[in-house]
């Protein structure tokens, strides 16, 4: 993001797994690092995403569904060392179809606090996604919120 906008921000939103897709997490790092420089202080950060803890416990290698008349179907690894999750997603239609691969980076909630911590932002709440329910270790998605100090 530009210099000129250093501590310009009130609040920065990070929605919708937005975050994670670098090959190296130190990229995901210099994100976090951008998210804090650009707040001012007491400006709040929102990040929205995957929670490695509720993926993992709710694991599912394969699935598929129809939708009208396209049938879906996914296929997951996800590596434990790197923290990412392979999704290979396959669909078809009448004879028509199609593969796409993508990579995403899961983060536990402690991981990103320290994240956060390293660049001043603070983690004031964890949610369990969209809702006001506290975070858990089953929760898919979370929501944190973190100001900056």
């Amino acid at each position: 993001m530009p210099a000129r906008w250093s501590r310009r921000f009130d609040a920065v939103l990070n929605l919708f797994t937005s975050f994670g897709f670098f090959a190296h997490p130190a990229d995901d790092a210099k994100v976090i690092r951008e998210f804090a420089r650009v707040l001012k202080p007491g400006g709040l950060l929102v990040w929205h995403g995957g929670s490695r803890d509720g993926v993992m416990a709710r694991f599912l290698a394969r699935d598929w569904w129809n939708s009208a008349d396209t049938m879906f179907a996914h296929e997951r690894e996800f590596d434990p060392v790197s923290g990412i999750l392979t999704v290979e997603s396959h669909w078809r239609r009448g004879t028509r179809s199609g593969t796409r691969v993508h990579r995403l980076r899961l983060y536990t909630a402690t991981k990103l606090a320290e994240l956060c911590a390293d660049v001043a932002l603070v983690v004031e709440r964890a949610y369990d996604g969209f809702s006001d329910k506290p975070l858990k270790r089953t929760s898919s998605e979370m929501m944190l919120v973190a100001r900056k100090e």
